[in-house]
């Protein structure tokens, strides 16, 4: 019987598995390459596809990153000029250092010649009065006495720009972006008998401008309107030279060919397009030319008169619209469309960011678009296909004499091998169970000197490496785990420190970004977490007075004068006064260089340090003042009576008498001042009562109505119905009363208007007493609760003093607002839920 032992085993199936599947591979090789091949280039192309539309994406993207920046560097522009005196000169040395190139044709249609020269960025320059009226005008860099008042639409260049209105209707600061104006330019217009836009050198141009407004403040009011127009033609530079296959810019695209770039405002209108017909413009009475629509009248478009938007566009592609509210969604992507010459194209589009003005409804300004023509789109992926098919046709015919050798070198190999190789091949074999077991020890013991040997010895350096390594894994895994511990503890305990501290804490790195905020920096100032790469500047942009301390603070470093910094910093934010301590040291940590800055609110500890203060300077004077009344108040009174006795001893004297009664009047002009440092320094004990706060203010002005009338002063009550009764002293606040409304009769001596206003608001009753007098300078009304104060050249100084210490000992505020010549408002705030 015929019995096959290990070695012919070996060496047939040594030779099956090498000649059986080369044979079939040689028959079938060439049908399943073709198959790969034709699955190759599917994918090939698609992932061309894919990708030539990512790059003209990001492509799109890129450039809408460079319109936002480049409207950004604009407003920077605009603060830049309203910090500026707007003198003539100012204006006119503004507009000639802000210059850029631009790359145009000139010349004739048949001689086109190209240039690149700098161009004012500005067309327009103008400061206009609180009025209207333009003051300072420069125009293409040059003065202009043509001035205007642009209060009314009709008188502005477009006929209905509003942009001085809405700008009188911004805060300081603030400012206004209005959409593009420009006169419409038709399709005859720019042709002029040129066949395509690309032939059409000498042609009308588009000439347009976008206002940048901003409003200028000064004592809260309105001094006047600084005005930028950013001239349209730079705008156009970002799309006109643009090459959708990353070849050499251009300085003209051609239409006709699809490869080209526009861009559209956030209500789609076009708003740079190589066809200047297409862009949004106004006729010569002011009013927009309407967008070209399925509705278009025919004589419309024959005459060119066919602006485009893309909301309106669907009757030629239905993907117009849709790019459109893609971008006010601030999305990007890739669609087909065909322009109206009907070229075919791949079309990339992305939003540009901007949110000031006219944009402020989706925070965009716009879109980018790139075309690029079909089959130029395809024409990579195409290449690549027959690429790939030559390819393949080659590596079929090296695969025909690769398997022949092959053949011939497996059957002269297989029996010297298969001998050799199927004993330690055993060995190796029972060593390799014993390692699946886990058992490691046990070497394999093989004597030969070739690979095979070589193989062996491998195996057993293997079996003791592994035992060895395995020793080792079980020690650095213990350590691991205990490192874990340490670290996780280690974190979690920076983490509660750094979160739960009161102070606020934030870190930046060497380049000055912020890096870190714990909770009480973000509460402390009213912000978010930062997020990655965030700017200091950025992250503290609503606090101008931390801005500028922080900015010399990095510019202090940076020179080497100071390695830490501290500074007390005072606020103002919502009427109140708030004080921060700041302070800024070196922080290192893994070989990072940064700051670690530290910000704590001491407002409540300076306020109640100054009202300490102030208890304990109006405590000291009302001790004084009792002393100083109670002792002159009894030889007062003495001399009084020797006086009027002295006075009725002269009858029949009328000058001594006269000079008498003249004593004696200043002795109670005396006795009056002794009577309110009395007052002043007395705290008597209040008579409460439930009431109504009308009352009493219906009975402070029946003292007060005759002097009114006296003085021709008209007196307005604005008095809340179903005002809740408080718990108050009646007389001590009618005294407060008399005492504001006399002062108001005071400050109009020549007449005026006092109004007087009581309301609740949430749980307070807030009383206001307006009036349009002299008014207080803003450099006395720190010290006009202090007593003894006065603005008026007579009386003692202690009413309002008396009126403020009645009000606060009873948890009420009274704040004066006032400017001279305009008028003062005194607004007194009452606790409903505390007694009066």
């Amino acid at each position: 019987m015929f019995r096959l032992n290990l070695h012919k085993k070996v060496l047939g199936a040594f030779l099956l598995l090498s000649l059986v599947p080369l044979g079939i591979l040689l028959f079938n090789s060439q049908h399943s390459l073709r198959l790969v091949e034709n699955l190759l280039r599917q994918r090939t192309t698609e992932a061309l596809d894919s990708q030539a539309a990512k790059a003209l994406e990001n492509q799109a993207r890129m450039v809408a990153k460079q319109v936002s920046a480049f409207l950004h560097e604009v407003e920077g522009d605009l603060i830049d000029l309203s910090l500026l005196p707007p003198t003539e000169k100012t204006y006119l040395d503004f507009s000639r250092s802000h210059q850029r190139e631009l790359w145009y044709r000139h010349g004739t249609n048949d001689r086109p010649v190209e240039i690149k020269e700098k161009v004012f960025l500005y067309s327009e320059l103008a400061y206009v009065d609180s009025r209207g009226r333009e003051l300072v005008r420069i125009v293409a860099g040059k003065p202009s006495r043509d001035y205007r008042n642009i209060s009314d639409p009709d008188n502005t260049t477009y006929k209905t720009e509003t942009y001085f209105k809405q700008a009188t209707q911004l805060d300081a600061g603030q400012l206004w972006v209005s959409r593009l104006h420009g006169w419409y330019v038709s399709r005859n217009d720019q042709l002029q008998g040129a066949e395509t836009p690309l032939e059409a050198v000498q042609g009308t141009l588009y000439r347009g401008v976008i206002r940048f407004s901003t409003p200028i403040w000064k004592n809260g009011k309105l001094q006047g309107v600084v005005v930028l127009s950013l001239d349209h033609r730079h705008l156009m530079e970002y799309t006109q030279h643009l090459s959708p296959f990353g070849d050499d810019d251009v300085v003209f695209p051609s239409y006709s060919s699809g490869n080209y770039a526009f861009m559209f405002d956030d209500q789609g209108w076009m708003i740079t397009h190589p066809k200047y017909w297409d862009i949004r413009g106004y006729n010569p009475d002011g009013q927009l030319v309407p967008a070209y629509s399925a509705d278009t009248p025919e004589k419309d478009i024959q005459s060119g008169r066919i602006p485009f938007n893309l909301f309106a566009a669907s009757f030629i592609h239905p993907n117009y619209p849709l790019v459109a509210a893609a971008v006010l969604r601030d999305e990007s992507g890739v669609v087909e469309a065909t322009n109206v010459g009907g070229s075919n194209k791949i079309m990339a589009y992305a939003p540009i960011h901007y949110a000031e003005g006219a944009y402020q409804d989706h925070n965009i300004f716009g879109g980018i678009t790139i075309g690029a023509e079909i089959d130029q789109f395809h024409q990579p992926a195409v290449a690549t296909s027959h690429l790939i098919r030559h390819e393949i046709n080659n590596y079929l015919k090296q695969s025909w004499l690769v398997v022949s050798l092959t053949v011939m070198f497996v059957i002269a190999t297989a029996y010297m091998l298969s001998d050799s190789i199927v004993y330690p091949i055993l060995s190796l074999t029972e060593g390799t169970r014993r390692m699946i077991h886990g058992k490691l020890s046990p070497q394999v013991k093989v004597i030969s000197n070739d690979e095979v040997g070589v193989l062996a010895d491998s195996f057993n350096t293997m079996v003791d490496d592994l035992n060895s390594r395995r020793r080792r894994l079980l020690q650095t895994l213990q350590a691991l785990r205990q490192s874990r511990k340490e670290i996780i503890r280690e974190r979690n305990f920076k983490n509660t420190v750094f979160e739960n501290i009161e102070i606020g804490l934030l870190t930046f790195d060497a380049g000055s970004m912020v890096t870190s905020a714990n909770g009480s920096a973000c509460q402390i100032l009213a912000i978010d977490r930062p997020g990655k790469d965030c700017s200091w500047k950025k992250l503290l942009v609503d606090w101008p007075e931390l801005h500028e301390v922080l900015g010399q603070w990095f510019l202090a470093s940076g020179l080497g004068e100071s390695s830490s910094f501290r500074e007390y910093v005072p606020l103002e934010r919502k009427g109140r006064t708030l004080t921060y301590r700041m302070a800024m040291f070196p922080l290192s940590f893994r070989q990072q260089e940064g700051w670690l800055l530290t910000i704590e609110d001491l407002t409540e500890r300076v306020n109640l340090r100054e009202q300490m203060a102030r208890m304990d300077r109006l405590a000291s004077l009302g001790r004084m003042s009792a002393g100083i009344a109670h002792e002159v108040r009894n030889p007062l009174t003495g001399v009084s009576l020797l006086l009027d006795d002295l006075h009725d001893r002269l009858i029949g004297k009328e000058d001594h008498q006269q000079l008498i009664r003249r004593a004696l009047g200043e002795i109670e002009r005396l006795e009056s001042l002794v009577n309110e440092m009395l007052n002043f320094s007395s705290v008597p004990t209040p008579k409460l009562a439930y009431g109504r706060v009308e009352k009493v203010l219906q009975d402070s002005l029946f003292l007060v109505r005759k002097q009114c009338q006296r003085q021709n002063v008209t007196l307005i009550e604005e008095v809340d119905t179903n005002l809740p009764e408080i718990m108050m002293d009646a007389d001590r606040l009618k005294q407060v009363l008399l005492n504001l409304l006399n002062n108001a009769l005071d400050s109009m001596p020549d007449g005026g208007e006092l109004k007087i206003a009581v309301a609740a608001h949430d749980d307070e009753m807030l009383i206001r007493v307006i009036d349009t007098g002299v008014g207080i300078a803003s450099e006395q009304l720190p010290l006009i609760f202090e007593p003894f104060f006065t603005s008026k050249g007579q009386g003692t100084g202690l009413g309002l003093a008396i009126s403020y210490n009645i009000i606060s000992d009873r948890g009420g505020e009274i704040q004066i607002e006032s400017k001279l010549d305009v008028g003062t408002t005194v607004l007194v705030s009452l606790p409903l839920n505390q007694m009066v």
